[in-house]
């Protein structure tokens, strides 16, 4: 069956890796960038980014799903990642997306939240905004020991690079330190090391800055009910902030 509007995979060649790609296109000069959770991909959990892309492009906002290095479709392996792999994966991106769009927005899920975090505080420019879903709210305190039993070959298990190479500024300083608008949505059954540290450290009384709890909602938001409010929620953050 024929999608109502254009869906293009394409790889987006970067220094270390070919990242597997789909661009939802809508014709604008706006685009919405996907970045998956850990051990995710540019589809995620019950097909959730594709979904939202769809229902971002009929509201008029071009969006971009990728596979991180190793992840996905994407080259390399798992083992080589790093929270550092990630988010030089997500500038490499976003310098492609420079080249093409006027304005642009992350949107990082789970791990892909603190990515895109990071990202756009390292970012020159950076975005024009910021969303995050389910926000890992940490890299030093996440998983930050290496397992101890031995590998049983399972293609996605992070190797040792992943637990020393974090990023010089943390999440936390990261995100307090932004001037662009950003969204945290996260359920109240999220997992209390992620909710509890993300509003922590979340800042007050800033215009730029939203924390919206959904409730009943987990960290994946399985329900159908609560996707499509959180993916309606976003859209129209996103259409408010990028114009």
């Amino acid at each position: 069956m024929k999608a109502s509007f254009p869906e293009t995979p394409f790889l987006i060649r970067t220094p270390r890796a070919h990242l597997a790609a789909v661009l939802h296109r809508a014709a604008g000069k706006k685009l919405v960038i996907l970045c998956h959770g850990f051990t995710g991909n540019k589809i995620e959990s019950g097909r959730l980014f594709v979904h939202t892309a769809r229902v971002f492009q009929k509201a008029g906002l071009d969006v971009l799903r990728f596979d991180f290095m190793g992840s996905g479709d994407s080259s390399g392996d798992f083992s080589q990642m790093s929270p550092n792999t990630q988010i030089q994966d997500a500038l490499d991106v976003l310098a492609w997306a420079r080249r093409r769009y006027k304005k642009i927005a992350l949107l990082g899920f789970s791990f892909g939240g603190g990515t895109a975090i990071c990202a756009a505080y390292q970012a020159r420019p950076r975005p024009d905004a910021l969303l995050t879903w389910s926000s890992v709210p940490d890299f030093r305190w996440w998983n930050s020991t290496p397992p101890k039993e031995k590998s049983t070959g399972n293609p996605l298990v992070p190797g040792p690079r992943f637990f020393r190479d974090r990023p010089k500024v943390n999440i936390p300083e990261s995100y307090q330190a932004l001037d662009i608008p950003r969204l945290q949505i996260q359920g109240d059954r999220d997992l209390p090391e992620f909710r509890e540290r993300f509003a922590a450290f979340c800042p007050q009384n800033d215009p730029l800055v939203q924390h919206l709890v959904i409730p009943g909602a987990d960290h994946v938001f399985t329900t159908w009910t609560d996707r499509r409010r959180v993916i309606a929620e976003s859209a129209r953050w996103l259409k408010k902030q990028l114009g």
